[in-house]
């Protein structure tokens, strides 16, 4: 019974090796993990908020701007990819942009907690070759649980935990042989802020993404999540904002996918009640064919504001027109 026993133990744990070893790589893409900002401004202004003071946006782009909030009033935003315009086919844009239009965000905060919901991936992409073909979807969610705390000095530390989880499903024939697979996964990633005043109306901010993050699927490899450097100014003033952003990722190798990005944005109130949004991001300044550009406008109605933002791009020549929409409620 004793070896009996012995060697099942043997046989699983050769099995359970033999499955660790030989799993295949998730057919994740390297910026599947990335998703959309939340909310529309930050979008509109060349995806910057690296150092925006008190700016919900800042849950994803530097949770440390809640720690410039000190309003006891409940902020509640909701965010929607609305429509995508373009000539390209779905597998060739998906392949870039790994998402589609739909619901993409939520958030609620108060002072300097927040607690957020946001897509970071989600779409199909099928292919076909006679009578082989393949159909992939994925997508991948986060919850996000965010909070900051502002020092005497005035300099703000904050912190993003975040639970992911999500669904991969393959199909396809080749040869005429069958193949279908469908796996879930769970993971978890944590982001580091920072931002400080360095003199009257400019700031300085630095968020660290991914310090920690991991995706385990029950079919394949786990994913480990690309770090990122997010850093920036801001020139603030109630005449206008001023954001200038670099962001840096550390994706898988052979990805083909840009992996370094300058911004900048401007916030300009028009009215009391109408703001102006500008922005655009580039590889690098001098990148003029991968430059995206970003126009939007707000409309502020007693407690609750609309946005809306569109963007301007080209991929493999073609252009392409994005536009977003979201809702705030502050109570």
């Amino acid at each position: 019974m004793k070896q009996i026993l012995k060697n099942l133990l043997i046989f699983s744990v050769i099995v359970l090796f033999s499955s660790q070893v030989f799993a295949r790589q998730a057919p994740t893409r390297p910026n599947s993990y990335d998703g959309f900002g939340l909310g529309t401004r930050a979008l509109a202004m060349g995806h910057t908020g690296a150092a925006d003071p008190g700016s919900l946006d800042g849950v994803y782009y530097n949770s440390a701007a809640l720690g410039f909030n000190d309003s006891e009033n409940v902020r509640a935003e909701a965010s929607f990819f609305v429509l995508r315009n373009t000539a390209l086919s779905d597998n060739d844009y998906y392949f870039f942009s790994p998402n589609k239009p739909g619901f993409t965000s939520f958030t609620v905060s108060q002072k300097q907690g927040a607690i957020s919901w946001r897509t970071l991936s989600s779409y199909e992409m099928s292919d076909r070759n006679g009578d082989d073909f393949y159909k992939k979807t994925e997508s991948i969610k986060a919850v996000t649980f965010s909070m900051a705390n502002k020092t005497e000095s005035g300099t703000s530390i904050g912190m993003n935990l975040s639970y992911l989880y999500g669904t991969i499903t393959e199909s396809s024939v080749t040869a005429g042989m069958p193949f279908a697979r469908a796996s879930s996964g769970n993971g978890f990633s944590m982001d580091i802020g920072f931002m400080s005043p360095l003199k009257e109306n400019i700031f300085f901010g630095l968020n660290l993404e991914n310090i920690i993050g991991f995706m385990w699927w029950n079919e394949y490899n786990h994913d480990q999540l690309p770090f990122g450097i997010r850093t920036g100014f801001g020139y603030i003033t109630k005449a206008y904002k001023i954001l200038f952003d670099y962001n840096r990722k550390f994706y898988r190798s052979g990805s083909g996918i840009d992996y370094e990005f300058i911004s900048a944005g401007l916030e300009k109130p028009l009215t009391p009640v109408f703001t102006l949004f500008l922005g655009a991001q580039a590889p690098s300044a001098f990148n003029k064919e991968k430059l995206k550009t970003s126009y939007g406008v707000q409309a502020n109605i007693s407690s609750v504001c609309l946005s809306a933002a569109c963007e301007n791009y080209k991929m493999y020549e073609e252009k392409i027109t994005q536009y977003y929409f979201s809702v705030k409620v502050e109570f």
